[in-house]
């Protein structure tokens, strides 16, 4: 009778650990540095990637991102869409895809998804440019 107990209550245990969601690490809010390690230009565009960075230790991969950037006939805007891949040292493991258009002023970009950790997010990512091929991007992203 104690084993059958004893085991009852593993099992209960172990299925209450599978309902923990694997997404521990999500973090709603961070930021990384974004340093260019490529960037091609086309006809109407341009791609890049880049390399992630942690803003405190700039020595430190986080992750890399790349995407395509395409002149928006007649506005002075960018349509830009990007994948950004993190290792899981800073706001969580997987891919975040991001889309919007950029202009003079607009810096901003929205959250169109994402992989493991960011499965179903959404929210923005802001882009701060800080040297010619240094960017800080800050993340606000929900559930």
């Amino acid at each position: 009778m104690r084993k059958l107990i004893v085991a009852g209550v593993l099992a209960v245990l172990g299925s209450a650990l599978l309902a923990i969601p694997v997404s521990a690490s999500f973090d709603s809010h961070f930021s990384v540095l974004a340093r260019q390690t490529s960037g091609d230009r086309e006809q109407n565009g341009f791609r890049f990637t880049d390399k992630l960075l942690n803003p405190r230790n700039r020595r430190d991969k986080v992750g890399r991102d790349w995407g395509r950037c395409r002149f928006k006939p007649n506005i002075e805007k960018l349509r830009c869409r990007a994948t950004i891949h993190l290792n899981g040292d800073i706001g969580g493991f997987g891919n975040i895809s991001v889309s919007g258009d950029l202009g003079r002023h607009g810096r901003r970009v929205n959250v169109v998804g994402g992989t493991h950790d960011f499965n179903g997010a959404a929210g923005k990512m802001l882009i701060h440019s800080l040297t010619r091929n240094t960017d800080r991007l800050r993340f606000a992203l929900v559930r």
